[in-house]
């Protein structure tokens, strides 16, 4: 057929998905791998859904808003990057800004819902992590997302989206998980003001993007833009987060300060970062719940204390107020990134109140205890002791 006719490389059907996409998602790389030889170039729906990270950052390079895109049924690039089981390109489009819960139906739908149980994992977990909704039904049937991942016996995944907020009663007896809590969250300034802020204040989504993905890395870049546009500190990126919340869980307390200095929301997590004990004991004292409090990308509360300075007096008050020595925050415990950074007091306090010395976590593809990570950072004082209480590496 393309012999006959070569413009059939470029053919779609009724829906507008090209013959090459169509492939993709139907794991024929026979068919795509033809069509590629035949000379087609490939637009970002196929890009996405062929794994195709060079030709997606090249169209993302010409056109920023190239994660909105929107083939003729309404699904975007996102969408197209689940379906195909793609998970580096689901965190591509989520950098470049797309929606995590656009319709026509919330990614995570198709996520929770793939038949590998391993890449339905790691994009599931990556999309709610950073506040796709776990609420989420499919039109068809009206199944949630907790439904579908039970029927497909994913029972991590029923925990993890009981665990950011889906229904508990869609399924038959589920588990017991802690549920987030965000009460906190933005109703206050360091000072104890009310804050009042709006995610965009009518700033190009894009722009605040670039703020907060900065605030990861570039405090000197921070300073620039905050200068240029100051309501910025206040928006929110499309990946659920704040500057300031940015900053916080990479440990960057000089730029939280800064940012905290100008009023932008404290957090119970910002607050622990900080080393504002002051300021966390009043928020748990008045609202419990915020011990459940997880900052941006599902980043446990009792974390913050390790992520700075060594926090061991706040570490040692959330854990009296029940914070769980064992909550894992990107894979990893409390306890690994207490060996991470050397913090021998905080290691001693996590391992007193019932920390696991063996607690496996994911780093770079290998399986690492708290022991294996302090031997990598050569800090020798945590490793000996965590040897000594039965760590193995």
């Amino acid at each position: 057929m393309l012999d006959h006719d070569p413009s059939l490389t470029y053919a779609r059907d009724p829906h507008g998905v090209s013959v090459y996409l169509l492939a993709c998602l139907n794991k024929r790389t026979d068919v795509a791998e033809e069509l590629l030889k035949r000379g087609l170039a490939l637009d970002i729906f196929e890009a996405v859904a062929s794994g195709n990270d060079k030709r997606a950052s090249e169209l993302a390079k010409d056109d920023p808003g190239v994660a909105h895109h929107r083939l003729p049924d309404g699904r975007t690039p996102l969408h197209i990057a689940v379906e195909a089981g793609r998970p580096a390109m689901v965190i591509f489009c989520a950098m470049r800004g797309a929606d995590l819960s656009a319709g026509p139906e919330s990614p995570s739908l198709a996520a929770v819902d793939y038949p590998d149980a391993s890449i339905a994992r790691e994009m599931s977990v990556f999309l709610l992590m950073n506040a796709s909704d776990p609420k989420a039904r499919r039109t068809r049937d009206g199944k949630s997302a907790v439904q579908i991942a039970a029927s497909r016996g994913y029972g991590d995944l029923v925990e993890m989206l009981l665990h950011r907020g889906a229904d508990p009663g869609d399924i038959p007896n589920p588990p017991k998980v802690e549920r987030v809590y965000f009460g906190r969250r933005y109703m206050r300034d360091r000072h104890g003001n009310a804050v009042t802020r709006e995610d965009t204040y009518g700033i190009p989504q894009q722009w605040i993007n670039q703020f907060v993905s900065v605030a990861h890395f570039d405090f000197d870049k921070v300073k620039q833009l905050q200068k240029l546009c100051p309501t910025l500190i206040q928006t929110r990126a499309t990946w659920d987060e704040l500057a300031i919340e940015a900053a916080a869980h990479m440990g960057l307390t000089p730029m939280a300060d800064f940012l905290a200095d100008l009023g932008a929301p404290v957090s119970t997590c910002t607050a622990t970062l900080l080393g504002d004990s002051a300021v966390v004991k009043k928020l748990v004292n008045e609202d419990p719940a915020c011990i459940r409090e997880r900052g941006a990308h599902d980043i446990a509360l009792l974390a913050y204390t390790a992520f700075g300075k060594e926090h061991v007096e706040i570490a040692a008050m959330l854990l009296d107020a029940g914070a769980d020595p064992h909550a894992r925050s990107l894979g990893q415990t409390t306890l690994h990134f207490a060996a991470g950074k050397g913090y021998l007091d905080l290691a001693r306090l996590l391992l007193d109140r019932g920390a696991d010395v063996n607690a496996t976590a994911m780093v770079r593809g290998a399986s690492v205890t708290p022991l294996a990570i302090a031997i990598q950072a050569k800090h020798d004082s945590v490793a000996n002791f965590l040897k000594e209480r039965g760590g193995r590496a």
